[in-house]
């Protein structure tokens, strides 16, 4: 099957639920984020005020990226078709429907560590 067509109000509808969860993920892997760089400044001012030898390297911390406006530029793209029903590939299906994003499976190695000490911190408070 090389396309289909689907209904352009029903996946502009997907995508903003799509988006909406990638901002909130976001949302939540940058509040980890900002925990973990807390945590790691702790450590490397301890290991300054030693005295001794000390590492200021950051590089296991990477700030995360949000992709809300991949979901935009698809949203914005269907909203200004004339067109009812829009034809979509495969990948398309994947991206929109399936939320299968080239960035996704990167974009979630990043950020695993960072959502799961947010989450962790939700949890003990």
């Amino acid at each position: 099957m090389e396309k289909i067509k689907v209904n352009k109000n029903e996946l502009i509808s997907v995508l903003k639920t799509n988006r909406d969860k990638h901002a909130q993920k976001y949302t939540e892997a940058s509040a980890g984020y900002v925990m973990m760089v807390e945590t790691e400044l702790k450590k490397k001012l301890k290991e300054v005020r030693s005295g001794n030898d000390f590492d200021l390297n950051f590089h296991h911390l990477q700030k995360p990226e949000s992709h809300v406006e991949n979901y935009n530029d698809a949203i914005g793209m269907l909203e200004v078709s004339i067109d009812e029903n829009i034809s979509i590939s495969m990948e398309d299906y994947l991206k929109y429907y399936k939320n299968k994003w080239e960035w996704c499976n990167y974009w979630s190695s990043q950020n695993t560590a960072y959502l799961t000490h947010y989450t962790n911190s939700k949890a003990v408070k």
